[in-house]
């Protein structure tokens, strides 16, 4: 699926046109007749209602029918009446509508389903992946973003998070829509804001276990069979139980680690031990293509920008799964972790609101993390506005990062140690340039401003992942990134989501009489870092062999010296893997770019490429003194 918005502008015509040269053949009109989306979908993608004045379209999972919609619909006289619409749907879907010529066009708060604006023949339109806008006004690779993509482990803070990697092309913040007006320029405006953290446990458990069932049952309906991951975690185990008692037939597939401390195992088999009607697949991890096979398919990226933690090999051996299996529809457990697991921001949080509630919980993670009383002191009651932490964030990009220490807006990112010394002098000038901008952060409250945040991360690894699986004629589904669900859960008071002796005490309680407490009640989580070092130590040739011609380094954006030498080193500690996982994405995704895109050279201009897209070397940093 794949799609273009127009303005209700004689301009349109001539740019449906131009789309249309691609494989794209569907269109759909405004009311005045003029070409208003235009794309390629198929009819399980979209539903559609229209009167003589309004059109509306829904792509994607959502609870809606043509004749449901039809109904609301008719009650819909301006843009801002389709807010009305939009709060009694379920799902996580893309919303356009055409109201007496202006056009309104949104997705979902975690952009897993996103949109991008910018302009085409001097007027705004908009699309779901940025890579088309900028096919469609001739947009090159903008050199700045891509200095701030080596940023680990999510990429640039809020609002840089919304400037594409593509010139001219923008990102929606969470909960914003955007307007296009008939004379083809456009406004931004928000329909959705943070709730207060005020629902009371018990009432917020009911919120979460509602919204969780409407999110499966969406992903459900009209599907023969439906597949999921079954890790043996909280959260995909949880999504395997909503969709069994719905009737669908289930398949399940669990990657085994090959780590035989790993519990995950044990604890998918106790699940799969009671979901008997379900079909359940194990698979050991070396059976699979495992991490870092990515690095043989540099040229099969195709993805909207450099994403860490999408491995094409794996994201399409689990697609291939699904297909095998029958089903268009991958459950995947991604987000409850950053709803339903506290952290220190959280705590953080609750200290400056109910310090007494949170004297246990302070203690409990100042020994959990071995801080003296002044690191815990200072770490939890310190607070800056966010324009102040993103300006001093400046200074902090470079040197070790420290996981889990220090309270921030968001997760304190880092660039690579090979990072050149001119790129980072970029990175700092475009964050202090923000910040002196005093941009307002996406919740007054710091902790819900890191969720959203992490679940825009999130977002944006769905949407990918299902670029690539959509190969294989399934999408990858995440529930737990639902509207619905993120605003039951960010409404539950701060005090009920600590409990020293549950992890996750909200969504245990939300899935309680749903999955059996014997599986319900782990306290613990397995993961893939062995796995990691395996992939690593199974490709080191490859990834030697591609920042040995390194296009970061042609760009003058790295010194390609250094992640050769961390691909040779011996690391103690997964999460030491962050960097160069960031700064491998964005190499193969300039390797993987089609040769008529530019790509900026080291003097400024683009880069000479070859008829197979790859390009002439050129030395001298991209970035150099004299760059705004």
């Amino acid at each position: 699926m794949e799609f273009v918005i127009l303005p209700d502008h004689p301009v349109s015509e001539e740019i449906k046109e131009l789309v249309l040269r691609s494989a794209w053949t569907q269109v759909i009109g405004h009311p005045s007749g003029r070409p208003w989306l235009v794309g390629r979908w198929s009819e399980t993608d979209i539903v559609t209602a229209e009167t003589r004045d309004t059109r509306i379209a829904l792509f994607g999972p959502v609870s809606a029918t043509a004749e449901a919609l039809l109904r609301r619909l008719q009650r819909v006289r301006s843009v801002g009446d389709v807010d009305q619409v939009a709060r009694a749907l379920h799902g996580s879907f893309h919303l356009v509508a055409s109201v007496g010529g202006l056009v309104r066009a949104q997705g979902s708060i975690s952009g897993a389903c996103q949109l991008f604006y910018g302009s085409v023949k001097g007027v705004t339109i908009a699309a779901d992946r940025p890579q088309t806008l900028a096919a469609m006004a001739g947009a090159g690779v903008d050199e700045e973003l891509m200095a701030l993509q080596l940023l680990a482990p999510f990429g640039p803070p809020w609002p840089l998070s919304t400037r594409s990697v593509w010139r001219g092309v923008r990102a929606l913040g969470p909960g914003q829509h955007l307007e296009i007006r008939p004379n083809g320029s456009e406004r931004t405006r928000t329909h959705w804001t943070p709730p207060e953290p005020a629902v009371p446990f018990a009432a917020g458990a009911v919120a979460v276990r509602e919204a969780l069932e409407n999110a499966v049952a969406v992903r459900v309906r009209g599907s023969g069979t439906i597949s999921a991951d079954l890790s043996g975690g909280k959260d995909s185990t949880s999504l395997c139980f909503l969709a069994a008692r719905l009737g669908v037939s289930l398949a399940t597939l669990h990657l085994c680690s090959s780590d035989r401390a790993n519990e995950d195992r044990h604890w998918a088999e106790r699940s799969a031990a009671l979901l008997p009607d379900a079909e359940h697949v194990t698979v050991p991890m070396g059976d699979t293509p495992g991490f870092f096979a990515e690095s043989v398919l540099a040229a099969r990226q195709e993805l909207e920008a450099p994403l860490t933690m999408t491995r094409r090999p794996m994201l399409e051996y689990i697609a291939g799964f699904a297909a095998s299996r029958g089903a268009t529809r991958h459950l995947q457990g991604i987000g409850a972790d950053e709803l339903f697991r506290p952290s220190l921001m959280s705590l953080h949080a609750l200290v400056r609101s109910r310090a007494l509630a949170a004297v246990p919980h302070v203690r409990a993670m100042k020994s959990m993390r071995r801080w003296n009383a002044v690191t815990t002191v200072r770490s939890l009651m310190r607070h800056r506005t966010y324009p102040q932490w993103l300006a001093a964030s400046a200074d902090q990009i470079t040197g070790e990062r420290v996981l889990g220490t220090g309270v921030g807006w968001e997760v304190a990112s880092r660039v690579p140690s090979w990072t050149t010394p001119e790129a980072v002098d970029a990175i700092r000038r475009l964050l202090r340039r923000t910040a002196a901008e005093a941009p307002e952060p996406l919740s007054p409250l710091p902790v819900h401003h890191e969720m959203l945040r992490l679940m825009q991360a999130n977002g944006m690894i769905v949407r990918a992942s299902s670029r690539v699986a959509a190969d294989f004629g399934v999408s990858f589904q995440a529930p737990f990134l639902d509207d619905e669900v993120l605003t039951a859960a960010m409404s539950i008071r701060l005090v009920d989501r600590h409990r020293a002796d549950l992890v996750k005490p909200i969504l245990t309680a939300a899935m309680r009489g749903i999955v059996p407490d014997g599986v319900l009640d782990r306290q613990n989580k397995g993961d893939f870092g062995p796995d990691l070092y395996v992939g690593l130590r199974h490709h080191r040739g490859h990834l030697l062999e591609i920042f040995q011609d390194s296009l970061l380094a042609r760009m003058g954006l790295i010194d390609a010296a250094g992640p050769r030498a961390a691909l040779r080193a011996v690391h103690t500690d997964a999460g030491l893997l962050m960097p160069l996982d960031a700064t491998l994405a964005n190499e193969l995704w300039l390797r993987s770019l089609p040769s008529h895109v530019s790509i900026p050279s080291t003097n400024g201009s683009p880069l000479p490429r070859t008829s197979s897209g790859r390009t002439v070397k050129d030395t001298k940093p991209v970035l150099a003194e004299g760059r705004p």
